[in-house]
């Protein structure tokens, strides 16, 4: 195997970013209050940066910050400036994908590494050597490519410069997530951090000579998302993808809950780490493989696919709606004298089976006793959403863990 990829995991907010951290992320990027691509995520003014820094260099983990907007002329100054203080707080490298923003934060922000965003589309090697010219470190690879492709360039470049992929989250229905599509209907912009997704929205067919009627194509009432693309989930794959060449693997999520990515972030941890300790063990060892695979399940997800890593993918269309197996049902702020004190998220009864999700994975918790901590009444179920209370864990949790249990029928 060559050397040990890196696992980087999404930050939206401060408790996304504590998450990744606990459940074994090697580096997490996010984005500042401008000139990311996730304008809606709670992103990071420079006092929660600094405290991102601090809390991600303690656990040895590193920080990138997203600065990769499409760029007009006005937004250069600032973004060199915003640059220049993430990389005198601590930041680990900016993610760019504006070729005249590279130059100039190459030239102007020595020492903060450069990571060319998927969204510059890079395919080849040419490409790549030109970002490495320019003062790149790394390259986030265009979603487009094989697994082929990916080995041949890895081989190509060799130690010039490092290849990032994602391999595990949404995919844009747009080449490398360049779309135009949320401007023209919305006027906020995909490329300035602004998308709307209506890629995911569902759609009906209209002929022209009959504009009253509407059809829809080959789904159900409620019609069909047509551009909507399916999720990526490469875990079935672990192995080739550990032998790639690819340097880090990117999960995608900046507007994700902490439950997926703890659940994410957890389970490509323990799959990578059982496989550089022992490859053909890993390999051999089906039960675990799809113990791991089943937790990626458990979260709300479109249906997965591999993207375009073996060639043209599924066609889009046929990722309508979201599908989950296990529904979040609180997060564990702190435990002590046996007893958890959570924040809940849905609401669950006394005498449910639950699970944890923690670094180790999950086991079985019955809930034996709910207390509210607020008034120390104890109760059958809460119904109050963020509603703390106290439960006993039998050391089965942490601060920071969470719970989940069945998807329940709200009608």
């Amino acid at each position: 195997m060559k050397t040990m990829p890196s696992l980087l995991a999404p930050a939206g907010n401060m408790r996304a970013l504590q998450t990744a951290l606990r459940f074994g992320a090697d580096a997490v990027y996010c984005g500042a209050k401008q000139y990311g691509l996730r304008a809606q995520a709670g992103n990071f003014d420079e006092k929660q940066l600094e405290q991102a820094v601090t809390l991600a260099h303690a656990a040895g983990a590193q920080v990138n910050l997203t600065l990769n907007i499409f760029a007009f002329d006005g937004d250069l100054d600032g973004m060199v400036r915003t640059a220049q203080a993430a990389r005198d707080m601590g930041v680990d490298a900016a993610i760019i994908s504006d070729l005249g923003a590279i130059a100039r934060i190459a030239r102007e922000a020595p020492g903060l590494d450069i990571h060319v965003s998927t969204q510059a589309s890079t395919t080849n090697s040419e490409s790549a050597r030109v970002y490495k010219a320019l003062g790149a470190k790394r390259v986030v690879l265009a979603r487009e490519m094989t697994f082929d492709q990916i080995e041949a360039m890895s081989a190509a470049v060799g130690d010039e410069i490092e290849l990032e992929s994602f391999i595990h989250g949404a995919a844009c229905m747009s080449y490398s997530g360049r779309c135009m599509l949320s401007s023209f209907l919305t006027g906020r912009s995909a490329n300035r951090g602004a998308c709307s997704q209506p890629c995911r929205w569902t759609y009906t067919l209209h002929e022209r000579t009959r504009p009253d009627e509407a059809m829809p194509i080959e789904e159900d009432e409620r019609g069909t998302a047509i551009l909507s693309s399916r999720d990526i989930c490469m875990m079935d794959h672990l192995p080739r993808l550990m032998e790639s060449g690819i340097c880090c693997f990117k999960v995608e999520g900046r507007m994700k809950t902490e439950i997926y990515i703890a659940t994410v972030v957890g389970a490509y941890r323990r799959a990578m780490d059982a496989y550089a300790n022992d490859p053909e063990g890993y390999k051999a060892n089906a039960a675990l493989q799809r113990r791991l695979r089943d937790e990626l399940d458990k979260i709300s997800h479109r249906v997965y696919d591999t993207g375009f890593y073996f060639g043209q993918p599924k066609v889009c269309g046929e990722a309508v709606g979201v599908t989950q197996e296990a529904e979040y049902m609180g997060y564990v702020l702190d435990v002590s004298g046996g007893e958890a004190l959570v924040e809940m998220k849905n609401r669950f009864f006394v005498g449910d089976e639950l699970e944890t999700v923690t670094p180790k994975g999950s086991e079985k918790l019955v809930i034996e006793d709910i207390v509210l901590e607020r008034t120390g009444e104890h109760v059958g179920v809460v119904n109050v959403p963020m509603e703390r209370v106290r439960i006993p864990c039998g050391g089965k949790l942490a601060a920071g863990d969470m719970l989940r249990g069945p998807v329940r029928n709200r009608a």
